[in-house]
C-alpha cells in the first residue's frame, strides 16, 4: 500500500485518527494467530476460513479509505493480509458492510467472488443479525415494577455536503443536497433502530442496539433524535467524553454462512470502560441477553400510523397519521365503492380465514369495518383496530356488533381486546407499516395456539408502485403483446404516493401516504420470526375489463395472466 503509518493526509493528526501502530507482517513475523491480530492496525481476527474473514476493528481505523484520501484502513490491511497469507499478488478481498470510524467492533470481509455476491444479498434482504452496544448521555424513564425502557426509532436519514447525516419524518423533507458525494448519500432512505436498555447510572445508560437497516451513522442519529446521545459524540450533539471515543460498539455478528450454509454467530466483548461508565461490572451483570429474545416494545412512531383516540389509553405516536387521507379512503370505499375491494379482496380474504360462527377475528387495521361487517354477518365475532379515530368512529357508527377500538397495529399490547381470537387480518394495509416486527409480534400474541393469520398485500413482484409498469411489445410472432415491466424487486424502498392522482392534477390538494416494499422473502422471515408457519399463498389478478378495441382482447389477457394482489395464510405454532 505504500502508506508511511499514522500519518493524516491534513497535516496534523487529529484525537480520532489516532492508530495503533502498523505492524510489519512482511519480514518473518509468521502466519497470524487468531487470538493476537496478524493483520495490522490494531485489527483482531475473530474468525477466518476459505470464505469470509471477520476482524474486530478498533476506534479510529475507517473501514475503508474516505474518497480521495490515502490513509489506513481496515479495507487495506485485509487486503495486503490476504494476498501475503496468500504469498502471490492477485489475492482479493470484499468490503462487505462498514463501521464508523468512531466506531469499534465486528466487521466481514469476503475472501471469494461468491462469499462476496452471497454476503452482500444477505445484507441487502436484511438476513444478517448484527447487534450493537452504546452508552448514551441521560438516564431513561424506568417503568412501573422497575422495567427498563426499550423502543424503535424510526425516520429517514440523508447526508449533507459536509458529511453530517440528519433524519426528517418524510422523504419529501430532505432538501436537495447538490454537493458530490458518494452514490445514493443525499437521498433519504428509511431508517428503523430497535433498542433496549441494559443498565443506567451516573447520568448516562448503556443500551442495546439492534439494526433493521444499515444506513450510515444511523445508531448516532437515532440516539440523538431521542434525546441521548452517545457519550464522546460530539459531532451528534454529545457534551461529555469521559474516555476519549465515541461509545459505540458492534458486539454480535450472525450471518449464514456463504460455502456451508449455517448459521454463524459470533460475539465481540464491549470495552470494559462501557460498563464502568453506568455503575461498573456489577450494575451490568445478567442484564445482556441473546437478542432473539430481547423483543422490543414500539415507542416511536413510522408514518403508518396516526394518534390514537386519547380515551382508548393506547400509547399515541410522537409523529405520522393516516388520519388525513381518512375522508379520500371513506370516500373510496363507502361512497364511490371499490370493484377491486368488493369483487377480489373481501372474498379472498373470507375465503381464507375460513370462518365458523361463534369464532372470534381481529381485523388489524380494519378501516371503517368492511371486513368485520361481513364476518358478522356470518355469526362472527369481530374487533377491528385502526390508527384513524374517524375511520373507526364511523365504523362503530355502522356495526353494533363488532368492538372497534383505535390504536397503533404496532402496539396492541397497549390495548385490551377481547380475545384470544381464533384469526386475524391485515387487509391491504402491511405495505403502509414500518415496521413489520411489532405487528406480527402483537397478532401472535392476540391469536391462540393454532391460529390463523391472514395477510393481503399489492403483489410485491408485479405491482410495486415506481418500479413496474405496463408496456406493449408489437415484434411478437403472436402479435402484439402486453407486458409488465420490473425495474426493481430484491431491494426494500419506500415511496411517497399520491392516492387522489386525478383530483391532484386537476389542481385539488394532494392526499399522500408512504408505501414501503419489501420482497416476499421478507414477509416470509418476519412471519417465521414471529412464530408463525406460511400454510397457504394465493395471487390474485384483477377483475377489471377493458372497454371495446383493438387491444381490449390482449389488455385482458395481460390482466389475467399477471397478478395483482398476494395473499397469505399463516398459522401460529401451538
Amino acid at each position: 500500500m505504500n502508506r508511511r503509518p499514522g500519518r493524516h493526509p491534513g497535516g496534523d493528526p487529529r484525537r480520532d485518527d489516532r492508530r495503533p501502530p502498523r505492524r510489519n507482517i512482511r519480514q518473518g513475523d509468521g502466519p497470524p494467530r487468531r487470538a493476537q491480530s496478524g493483520i495490522g492496525g490494531g485489527l483482531r481476527i475473530v474468525h477466518e476460513d476459505e470464505a469470509v474473514l471477520v476482524v474486530d476493528k478498533p476506534v479510529g481505523l475507517p473501514s475503508v479509505a474516505p474518497p480521495g484520501q490515502d490513509v489506513d484502513n481496515a479495507f487495506g490491511f485485509v487486503k495486503e493480509y490476504a494476498r501475503d497469507k496468500a504469498r502471490r499478488r492477485g489475492v482479493r478481498a470484499w468490503v462487505i458492510h462498514r463501521l464508523d470510524k468512531e466506531a469499534s467492533g465486528l466487521l466481514i470481509f469476503a475472501k471469494t467472488e461468491t462469499g462476496f455476491h452471497w454476503l452482500k444479498e444477505d445484507f441487502r434482504a436484511k438476513r444478517v443479525h448484527r447487534l450493537y452496544a452504546a452508552v448514551v448521555e441521560g438516564e431513561f424513564p424506568v417503568a412501573p415494577g422497575g422495567a427498563l425502557a426499550a423502543g424503535t426509532v424510526q425516520n429517514y436519514l440523508y447526508e449533507d455536503e459536509r458529511g453530517i447525516v440528519h433524519g426528517v419524518d418524510s422523504p419529501t423533507r430532505a432538501p436537495r443536497v447538490t454537493a458530490p458525494l458518494e452514490r445514493g448519500a443525499g437521498e433519504p432512505r428509511l431508517a428503523v433502530t430497535h433498542y433496549r436498555v441494559l443498565a443506567q447510572g451516573h447520568g448516562r445508560a448503556l443500551v442495546q442496539v439492534r439494526l433493521e437497516t444499515g444506513r450510515k451513522h444511523q445508531i448516532r442519529v437515532h440516539m440523538a433524535k431521542i434525546g441521548h446521545p452517545i457519550v464522546g459524540d460530539r459531532r451528534y450533539g454529545a457534551t461529555t467524553d469521559p474516555v476519549q471515543r465515541v461509545c459505540l460498539h458492534a458486539v454480535e455478528l450472525g450471518f449464514t454462512h456463504p460455502g456451508s450454509g449455517q448459521m454463524v454467530r459470533l460475539r465481540s466483548e464491549m470495552p470494559g470502560a462501557f460498563k464502568m461508565l453506568v455503575g461498573g461490572a456489577d450494575a451490568v451483570k445478567g442484564a445482556e441477553q441473546p437478542a432473539e429474545t430481547a423483543a422490543p416494545s414500539f415507542t416511536v412512531s413510522a408514518p403508518r400510523q396516526p394518534r390514537p383516540a386519547e380515551s382508548v389509553g393506547a400509547a399515541p405516536p410522537a409523529s405520522g397519521s393516516w388520519e388525513h387521507v381518512a375522508g379520500w379512503y371513506r370516500h373510496l370505499i363507502d361512497e364511490r365503492g371499490s370493484d377491486h375491494h368488493e369483487e377480489v379482496i373481501l372474498p379472498g380474504t373470507l375465503r381464507l380465514l375460513r370462518c365458523a360462527p361463534g369464532e372470534r377475528v381481529l381485523d388489524v387495521a380494519c378501516g371503517e369495518g368492511q371486513l368485520c361487517r361481513r364476518l358478522a354477518d356470518m355469526g362472527v365475532l369481530c374487533a377491528g383496530v385502526d390508527g384513524s379515530p374517524s375511520l373507526i368512529a364511523a365504523a362503530a357508527r355502522a356495526d353494533s356488533r363488532s368492538v372497534y377500538v383505535a390504536a397503533d397495529a404496532r402496539d396492541l399490547s397497549a390495548v385490551k381486546l377481547p380475545g384470544p381470537f381464533d384469526a386475524a387480518a391485515c387487509v391491504m394495509a402491511l405495505m403502509n407499516i414500518e415496521p413489520l416486527t411489532p405487528v406480527f409480534e402483537g397478532v401472535a400474541r392476540a391469536l391462540r395456539p393454532g391460529g390463523r393469520f391472514v395477510g393481503v398485500i399489492l403483489h410485491p413482484a408485479f405491482r410495486a408502485p415506481g418500479q413496474t409498469s405496463w408496456g406493449w411489445d408489437d415484434r411478437g410472432r403472436d402479435g402484439v403483446r402486453q407486458y409488465r415491466r420490473v425495474d426493481g424487486y430484491l431491494s426494500h424502498g419506500q415511496r411517497e404516493i399520491v392516492m387522489n392522482p386525478g383530483a391532484a392534477s386537476s389542481g385539488k390538494q394532494a392526499v399522500t401516504t408512504i408505501t414501503y416494499h419489501r420482497p416476499l422473502q421478507t414477509y416470509a422471515r418476519l412471519l417465521a420470526d414471529a412464530r408463525f408457519a406460511i400454510e397457504a399463498i394465493e395471487e390474485w389478478t384483477s377483475a377489471r375489463a377493458s372497454q371495446p378495441g383493438p387491444r381490449a382482447a390482449e389488455e385482458n389477457r395481460a390482466r389475467r395472466e399477471i397478478p395483482m394482489f398476494l395473499a397469505f395464510r399463516a398459522v401460529k405454532a401451538s
